[in-house]
């Protein structure tokens, strides 16, 4: 697994400059527009000042500018720099810069070394994990990609401090996630502390982001390329991911992964799995943590339609990740997702009309 360091100030730190060193003299930084000024030229004069030749990269920030046409951009401009294989690629930002850079990390000069530093909470305990890498495409999110683990993943914990609260509200939605999928005690933490932990008290925040770290890690080991338990990782990404589809990515993944843990949880009751306390308990903490998130005009038929290019889906029909409890998934004899459809789904979609209304 890929090793992972949690520290504050970690991008100052001689760790980050000695593995740079290793992995070759040239480092190419790639984020967005908005980290670039917070921390990309900081990083970037960091790096020039212990001898290593390092040269920025940006794009616009956001899902909208995640697709095939930023990463080739960004690769003519590398090689117009004459950057080659003894470059190592350091993505620098949240989720969005990291599945791009991690994308172009594995197909420049047929793969070169790449490095992770999430900015964001829901990069830090989500996209950074597990070397899935890629690109949205007109046909649906992350279509087009790679699996390619980072070689490291720093994790500097101060950067939130510079985080939009919307912002930490969305990483939270991961973490319940991951509580909902795996661990109840850990659930149980976020539902006791989910205040501290959004104002960024730091030894709960700390405590919060290892557990996350841990969960993910534990799944990815057993499940490197996805073809069973690491499909758990998807709860409340099916509809999600196809609510940012059909929003054109106007709604941001944290407030997607959202709802579609409101959606799925209630679709896990409807097929007879997860009790009504437990579904209470889930709408609590989300409509806490979320209290607006913002109301879905397509049509429930779009909306399936969307959900049929989810990479889970058999023949075009989509699978869900379905909860016997909370911290314990149906195992759907090792593929841990299901088909559903028909009044059971239709009844779980009417939640996009009242999310705070579960039963």
């Amino acid at each position: 697994m890929t090793p992972i360091q949690i520290e504050d100030n970690i991008l100052a730190s001689a760790d980050l400059i000695e593995l740079c060193h290793q992995l070759g003299s040239r480092v190419a930084i790639v984020t967005d527009s908005h980290v670039e000024e917070l921390y990309g030229h900081r990083l970037e004069k960091h790096l020039k000042d212990h001898d290593l030749d390092a040269f920025l990269f940006s794009f616009p920030g956001g899902e909208f500018y995640k697709t095939r046409t930023t990463k080739e951009l960004i690769e003519d401009q590398m090689l117009a720099k004459g950057l080659g294989r003894d470059t190592c690629l350091l993505g620098l930002g949240g989720g969005v810069t990291l599945d791009l850079a991690g994308f172009l990390a594995s197909t420049y000069c047929r793969g070169i070394p790449y490095i992770s530093c999430p900015t964001t909470l829901l990069a830090m305990i989500d996209s950074a994990i597990g070397g899935k890498t890629g690109v949205n495409t007109p046909f649906g999110k992350n279509l087009v990609g790679a699996f390619y683990s980072p070689i490291m993943i720093f994790i500097d914990p101060t950067t939130l401090r510079t985080l939009p609260e919307k912002e930490m509200r969305n990483g939270l939605m991961e973490m319940i996630k991951h509580g909902l999928i795996a661990d109840p005690l850990y659930f149980e933490l976020l539902e006791k502390y989910k205040k501290k932990i959004l104002e960024c008290d730091q030894e709960l925040l700390s405590e919060a982001i290892e557990g996350s770290c841990r969960i993910k890690q534990n799944i990815v080991k057993a499940d490197a390329n996805e073809s069973g338990i690491r499909r758990l990782l998807n709860f409340g990404h099916t509809v999600g991911h196809a609510l940012e589809q059909v929003t054109d990515y106007q709604i941001s993944h944290g407030e997607a992964v959202a709802i579609g843990m409101l959606v799925e949880a209630k679709l896990s009751c409807e097929v007879g799995r997860l009790d009504k306390d437990a579904l209470e308990r889930i709408h609590h903490i989300i409509n806490v943590i979320h209290p607006k998130l913002p109301t879905i005009s397509a049509p429930a038929e779009q909306i399936k339609e969307a959900m049929a290019m989810d990479k889970k889906s058999s023949k075009n029909i989509p699978r869900f990740v379905v909860l016997n409890a909370i911290g314990s998934p149906l195992e759907c004899d090792g593929d841990y997702c299901m088909t559903v459809k028909g009044k059971a789904l239709d009844a779980a979609l009417v939640i996009l009309e009242s999310k705070k209304s579960c039963c």
